[in-house]
């Protein structure tokens, strides 16, 4: 059985290893003799530095967020108050609850109303592509986060811990869109049953 190890023991492992990854890429940046020796050192530092980093990240921010897990049970709370006995319980329920997104709250909490980089987000992920879909779901969660581009440079600010439950329609319609549970019929139904808009 491997045991996992804690975000600061994989830190501390890595960072050597990032280190001397990152002299070969300077050397090789300095020799530059054999681009091919150039691009096998720049692609291992690049993942190494990577890996290391987000460790670093993971092991800066708190394991488990409590304002995260609260803001959720609000949400859903407030989901139940709104629909409960109209519209089924396995669609008041609140999404994007995962590690993923508890941990690029945690760094936006941590840099409350402050601008945070996309780039700094993608560290807490280790994912270029997604990450920020992952940002915007929290927006489609009623948090007050904020989004901007600044001189090309995506930008997210978390401007309060105030929820929007206006976007609570639209967390119902979202779940009742990705369920298999119910027919496209039924699914009209109990939106129609609910007030809730089909589309928006």
């Amino acid at each position: 059985m491997t045991i996992q190890q804690t975000p600061d023991e994989e830190w501390r492992q890595l960072r050597h290893s990032t280190e001397h990854a990152l002299k070969i890429l300077l050397s090789e940046i300095s020799n530059h003799r054999d681009p091919q020796s150039l691009f096998e050192a720049y692609t291992y530092a690049k993942e190494i530095s990577a890996r290391a980093l987000q460790s670093r990240m993971l092991g800066y921010l708190p394991a488990e967020n409590g304002t995260f897990r609260a803001l959720h049970r609000e949400i859903q709370q407030e989901m139940i108050s709104r629909y409960q006995g109209v519209v089924p319980e396995a669609l008041l329920r609140t999404p994007y609850r995962g590690k993923t997104h508890e941990g690029l709250f945690s760094l936006l909490q941590e840099n409350l109303e402050r601008p945070v980089q996309a780039a700094m987000l993608r560290i807490v992920t280790g994912d270029n592509v997604h990450t920020e879909r992952r940002a915007r779901e929290l927006r489609e969660l009623g948090f007050d986060l904020h989004w901007y581009e600044e001189e090309e440079i995506s930008i997210y600010k978390l401007r309060s811990l105030d929820l929007d439950f206006d976007m609570i329609p639209s967390i119902v319609r979202n779940n009742a869109r990705r369920t298999k549970s119910y027919t496209k019929d039924e699914k009209k139904r109990i939106l129609g049953d609910a007030g809730i808009p089909e589309n928006g």
